[in-house]
C-alpha cells in the first residue's frame, strides 16, 4: 500500500505533504536542512542559556509564592484538564512545593469522559478546590463549526489552526478567573515539546494582542461569546497575571509522569493516555485533515522522533500503515468523530462534500489525491465465478 519511493529515505513524510518534496536522493526538506521549516512545522531549538535563565526565574516564582502562602486563599491558578500532565502539576504544586492552586477547568461540550473520570479520582485525593465552567461550550461549539467550514487554506493543516484558537479561548477564561481572584500566576501542564508556540511563558503582550480573534465580529457570535475573551478594560488593566508553563523547565518524562499518577491512584491504570483524554475535536480535524491534505499535522512531530532515533522508523511506518486507512475512512475513533459532528450539527456527508469542493480547487490535488491513494486501504476484488 505505502510507496517506498514516494516517502522520504530517512523519516517518513510523503512527498507533496503540506510544504514537503523529496530530492533526487528521495530526501524531504526537512532530512536534507536541519534549519528547513515551513507554516506547518518548524523544529523549536531553546538554548541551554535561555533554558536555565527560564528555570531561575520558575525557582524565584516558587520563592515568592512560598513566602506569601497563606496571605490570599490561592497561590497560582491551574489550568485543570484532567490529563496526566495537568494532574502531576497539581499533585507536584500541593505535595511537593505546599503551596494552594486554584484548579480551573473550562469544559469545550467535548472533553472525553475519561479526562472527566481523572479529574473526579484526583480530586477525592488531592484536597484543592476546583472551578469547572461549562456555560461557554456554546462559544466553542461555534468556533468550531467556523473553522471546519471557513478553514479554506492550500497550505495549512486545520487542525494546525484551530487548536491554537481553541487554546486561545481556554487560556482567556483560565486568565479571566485569575483576574476575578486577583492571582498573579496562572500556570498550564504543557509538555516539553509543546514549544510550537511557546516556550515557557506566554508573552503579556501576545495574551493581549493575539488571543482574542478577528473572527468574533462575524455575525454568528454574540455578546455572549466575546465576554469569554478579555474586554478592552481587562487588557490595560496592571492585574493581568504571569502564564507560565513549569513543565519546559522543571524535570519532565512522560512514562515518569504516567507511573506518578497511576501509582497514586490519582488517574486509573490505562487512563494517562493521552489518546483518550484529547478532546473529541482533534479527532474530527485530524480526519478532515487527511482527506482534504492527504497527510495529518501530527505527521510532521513523528517524523521529528524518527529523525532523533532512525531505528524507530519502522515503527512508525507500521502506525502510518496501520492508522492512516482507518482514518480516512473515518473508523479510527469514529464514535468520538460522529459524535463531534453531531454536536457542531454537521454530517459526515456534508463535511466530505465541503472538503472534496476546496480540494477541486487546491492546485496541489493530483499529488494529494496519490497520497490519499497510498494511504487508503485497497479492497480485495472477489474471484471470478468461472462460467458454468
Amino acid at each position: 500500500m505505502i510507496q517506498p519511493e514516494n516517502i522520504c529515505g530517512k523519516c517518513i513524510l510523503p512527498n507533496g505533504f503540506l510544504g514537503v518534496h523529496l530530492n533526487d536522493q528521495g530526501l524531504c526538506n526537512f532530512c536534507t536542512d536541519p534549519d528547513h521549516k515551513n507554516i506547518n512545522w518548524s523544529r523549536t531549538e531553546i538554548s541551554q542559556e535561555r533554558r536555565n535563565t527560564a528555570l531561575e526565574d520558575w525557582n524565584l516564582v516558587v520563592e515568592r509564592m512560598q513566602r506569601d502562602h497563606g496571605k490570599q486563599p490561592y497561590d497560582c491558578v491551574l489550568g485543570y484538564s484532567g490529563g496526566k500532565d495537568s494532574t502531576a502539576l497539581l499533585d507536584h504544586l500541593v505535595n511537593d512545593l505546599n503551596l494552594t492552586p486554584l484548579a480551573v477547568t473550562s469544559d469545550t461540550g467535548f472533553m472525553t469522559e475519561i479526562a472527566k473520570d481523572n479529574m473526579r479520582d484526583t480530586l477525592e485525593r488531592i484536597e484543592v478546590d476546583h472551578i469547572f465552567i461549562e456555560d461557554a461550550a456554546k462559544t466553542f461549539t461555534k468556533l468550531y463549526k467556523w473553522h471546519f467550514f471557513h478553514h479554506n487554506s492550500n497550505e495549512t493543516f486545520l487542525a494546525r489552526y484551530i487548536c491554537d484558537y481553541c487554546s486561545d479561548l481556554i487560556h482567556s477564561i483560565v486568565v479571566k478567573e485569575a483576574m476575578k481572584h486577583r492571582i498573579n500566576y496562572v500556570l498550564f501542564g504543557y509538555s516539553p515539546d509543546q514549544i510550537f508556540r511557546y516556550f515557557y511563558e506566554m508573552p503579556r503582550d501576545e495574551v493581549i494582542k493575539e488571543w482574542k480573534p478577528e473572527l468574533l465580529d462575524e455575525p454568528v457570535f454574540e455578546d455572549f461569546d466575546r465576554r469569554w475573551y478579555l474586554t478592552d478594560e481587562e487588557t490595560e488593566s496592571e492585574n493581568i497575571p504571569r502564564v507560565l508553563l513549569p513543565y519546559h523547565v522543571i524535570p519532565y518524562r512522560e512514562q515518569d509522569i504516567i507511573d506518578l499518577v497511576e501509582s497514586k491512584n490519582l488517574i486509573k491504570k490505562g487512563h494517562a493516555d493521552p489518546l483518550l483524554t484529547n478532546c473529541n475535536v482533534v479527532h474530527a480535524a485530524t480526519f478532515y485533515d487527511f482527506n482534504r491534505y492527504g497527510g495529518i499535522l501530527y505527521a510532521y512531530q513523528y517524523a521529528e522522533l524518527v529523525r532523533q532515533n532512525p531505528e524507530a522508523r519502522k515503527k512508525w511506518l507500521r502506525t502510518l500503515k496501520i492508522s492512516a486507512p482507518l482514518i480516512l475512512e473515518n473508523k479510527f475513533k469514529q464514535r468520538e468523530v460522529n459524535q463531534f459532528l453531531e454536536q457542531i450539527g454537521v454530517t459526515q456527508e456534508e463535511l466530505l462534500d465541503h472538503i472534496h469542493k476546496q480540494l477541486a480547487q487546491d492546485p496541489n490535488k493530483e499529488t494529494i489525491e496519490l497520497n490519499i491513494g497510498m494511504f487508503r486501504k485497497k479492497k480485495r476484488s472477489k474471484p471470478a465465478i468461472p462460467a458454468q
